[in-house]
């Protein structure tokens, strides 16, 4: 499985796959860009590694479908009870990521926990906030364009005049903010601060409103998967009600088919995707308002 999900997201599910079945796999773990670049060589090689690909952008999906198989219930038959606007052709969104703002709980007292996005852009945070670079990912600029839709540029341009410092991803800020470096970090996701959570650093992640952001992550089957019918009964599995349960045991996330957190899922009833498909121009407007670019 190529993913670019957290490592102890993908070796969870894989290790409760192995414990189910008697089939053991495999994980890739990189940045959306060189995953897709890699699994693009690949297939046009003829040299797949992958059976299984789980991104978040859909475009790979969209603009290149012959990679992929056509998902039906006759070849996932758990398709079947998934929500239909979560399925497409040949790939299907299969849990909507959250994104949260990680705290350290050393320096932000219970009192000024932020509950909205709103919340972040106060004075008080002043030289305190660590900024994933929303030039990083589709997910952290998707972040940006879906807060200024509900609280305008003004809003960015709060956060930009709090002398905000950057990071690559989500990963390193929850790093950085459990040392002690900085306060806050966002956009992130709540499964980089699992591991963090689970050794006793004092960070926590959050989810906020105003509005809830969330990143649909999408998942296929290579359509020249070394292992095909291994994939389809991955996938099988993994949107089943025990798949389901496993997958929100391991990381706290969203799920199309848990939308009331039923079956242990984060629940999103408010949710709002964030958009894969801003203009440059767009981007460029954001950035600017955010302070990155002129």
């Amino acid at each position: 499985m190529y993913s670019s999900s957290a490592p102890n997201e993908s070796k969870g599910l894989l290790a409760a796959f192995e414990k189910k079945y008697a089939i053991k796999g495999t994980y890739l773990r990189l940045t959306t860009t060189p995953l897709v670049q890699r699994f693009a060589t690949e297939n046009d090689n003829k040299a797949n590694q992958a059976d299984v690909l789980s991104i978040s952008s859909p475009a790979p999906f969209e603009s290149n479908p012959q990679w992929f198989l056509a998902l039906r219930p006759q070849v996932v038959p758990n398709i079947a009870k998934w929500p239909t606007k979560w399925v497409h052709e040949r790939h299907m969104i299969w849990t909507t990521n959250i994104m949260v703002v990680t705290y350290n709980t050393d320096q932000v007292t219970a009192a000024n926990v932020p509950n909205s996005w709103r919340d972040v852009a106060d004075a008080k945070w002043q030289g305190k906030i660590l900024l994933t670079d929303p030039r990083g990912s589709d997910n952290y600029i998707g972040w940006l364009d879906a807060v200024e839709k509900q609280l305008g540029m003004d809003y960015l341009r709060k956060i930009a005049g709090l002398g905000v410092k950057m990071t690559n991803s989500g990963a390193s800020g929850a790093q950085m903010v459990a040392a002690g470096a900085f306060a806050l970090n966002f956009p992130s996701f709540p499964s980089f601060s699992t591991k963090l959570i689970e050794s006793k650093a004092p960070v926590v992640a959050k989810k906020l409103t105003g509005p809830t952001v969330v990143s649909p992550r999408s998942i296929a089957i290579a359509a020249h998967a070394p292992h095909p019918n291994t994939a389809r009964l991955y996938l099988d599995w993994l949107f089943s009600e025990e798949g389901v349960r496993i997958l929100c045991g391991i990381t706290p996330v969203s799920v199309p088919a848990d939308p009331a957190g039923k079956l242990g899922c984060v629940p999103a009833p408010d949710a709002r995707p964030i958009d894969f498909n801003i203009s440059a121009e767009r981007k460029q407007a954001l950035l600017k308002a955010i302070g990155i670019a002129n």
